[in-house]
């Protein structure tokens, strides 16, 4: 049986920057890629409207980390009549089209070996990783880098049938022409960050000119970029070495607040998002918690932003309604949304689900990444919402699933790092004449 010196686990952003980290930095590896069934980089950036757009600037999107800027290069030369230029939020099917140029551009055999096909086990053995897919198929790799993504939503029990746990998959099988809604129905969209965005646009291109309700517990979308300039470097240091050592959630949020009162906000959260993980890192476990159950959705408004030309399109939507409260579920399938002790019935034709990854869940279930964790292969991070780094080196996991470990994980800037990072790792004790370590 043929032994790779690589498995890649994921056909993802996340996937393809770690093949490509490993073609340039270990040319000579032989590389497994298991790219799972779903044709394309879906469901992120295929099957989508020109309305969804990406939330950050052209060029901060290159899966290059030594080239961030190549998404904008690859447009520019590939696509000049669009007249793309720094700065612009360009719609995710350009970025799903690049993600296709570079995977394209990849060596192929035998450097390469990319299977369309979703991966079952993960197993140990014999100093390597057997890797076993759902038709049983096997092969074996000296390195594994699970690349899972993110992991899908979870319908509440008792939900109706008109609840759509898997709003993306929903979009994509939906027939050409109108809509199948009537004028006097209502949406509901179970949540408002940047996926109830998309889908309230995406709603409206399509045509429907009914009500549209969102409902989340803060009731805020996420704000909008706007230019701004760069925080000052001596207000950054002052505000690293506080931050570094807040010791409390509480605090590190009355100092965010506080750089804030002083400086542009924006300026204050890019500056240190390179050193965010290093923040949460050094919270303790309760506290890092803590911030997880109240600060959470107050730093994704402020952190995800969106672009200004599509936070004055929600503005400006009459028949868009956006309000706080929580959407539940009774033994029956009715809708109710409670908010401030009260209790409100909803009557909606049809309901999206955009309350974002259900992380907990994906530690349960039939998912790859929880049979690996009921296998003993991973164990599940103390908060429950990732797995924590295996002790294995053979063995990594990028992206999402190290919610929870790290904090800043799941955009392309973290993910493109993370690949080059881990493929350096293993390169290292082969500089120094050593193996990698085997699977216990």
């Amino acid at each position: 049986m043929t032994s790779f010196d690589l498995a890649v686990v994921g056909g993802g952003p996340t996937g393809l920057a770690t093949v490509l980290a490993a073609q340039a930095l270990a040319p000579s590896w032989r590389v497994l890629w298991y790219r799972g069934r779903q044709p394309g980089f879906v469901p992120a950036y295929a099957g989508l409207h020109p309305v969804h757009r990406l939330n950050v600037p052209v060029e901060r999107m290159g899966l290059d980390a030594a080239q961030p800027v190549d998404f904008l290069d690859w447009l520019q030369a590939r696509h000049p009549e669009r007249g793309v230029r720094p700065g612009d939020f360009v719609p995710r099917t350009w970025f799903g089209d690049y993600l296709e140029a570079r995977q394209a551009g990849l060596r192929g055999p035998p450097a390469l070996d990319a299977r369309p096909q979703d991966l079952q086990g993960v197993v140990p053995s014999k100093g390597q990783w057997r890797l076993i897919t759902a038709d049983g198929n096997e092969a074996h790799a000296r390195r594994v880098a699970l690349c899972l993504g993110l992991p899908g939503g979870q319908a509440p029990a008792a939900a109706p049938a008109h609840w759509i746990a898997d709003p993306w998959a929903w979009w994509r099988a939906l027939p050409e022409g109108p809509l199948p809604l009537a004028a006097r129905d209502e949406v509901l969209l179970v949540g408002s960050g940047l996926t109830a965005v998309d889908l309230a646009l995406g709603l409206r291109a399509r045509g429907f000119a009914g009500s549209i309700r969102a409902v989340s517990p803060r009731g805020h979308w996420s704000l909008p970029h706007a230019p701004t300039p760069p925080l000052p470097a001596a207000a950054l240091a002052a505000l690293d070495a506080e931050l570094t050592g807040a010791g409390r959630a509480r605090r590190l949020f009355r100092l965010l607040r506080e750089a804030a009162a002083h400086h542009p906000w924006r300026a204050v959260l890019d500056a240190l998002r390179p050193a965010t993980n290093r923040y949460w890192a050094a919270l303790p476990l309760v506290e890092q918690a803590r911030l997880l159950r109240h600060g959470f959705g107050p730093w994704n408004r402020h952190r995800h932003r969106m672009a200004p030309d599509v936070r004055a399109t929600l503005d400006a939507d009459a028949g868009l309604r956006l309000e706080r409260g929580r959407i539940l579920v009774d033994a029956e399938g009715r809708l109710w949304r409670r908010h401030a002790g009260h209790e409100e019935a909803i009557d909606a034709a049809l309901v999206l689900d955009c309350r974002g990854p259900a992380f907990r869940a994906a530690m349960q279930g039939e998912g790859l990444l929880a049979r690996l964790v009921r296998a003993g292969v991973l164990d599940v991070h103390p908060l429950g919402t990732g797995v924590c780094t295996p002790a294995d080196a053979s063995l990594a996991v990028l992206g999402a699933a190290r919610f929870g470990e790290a904090f800043e994980t799941l955009a392309i800037p973290e993910l493109r790092q993370q690949a080059v990072d881990t493929v350096r790792r293993w390169l290292e004790p082969e500089a120094a004449g050593d193996r990698p370590s085997a699977p216990k």
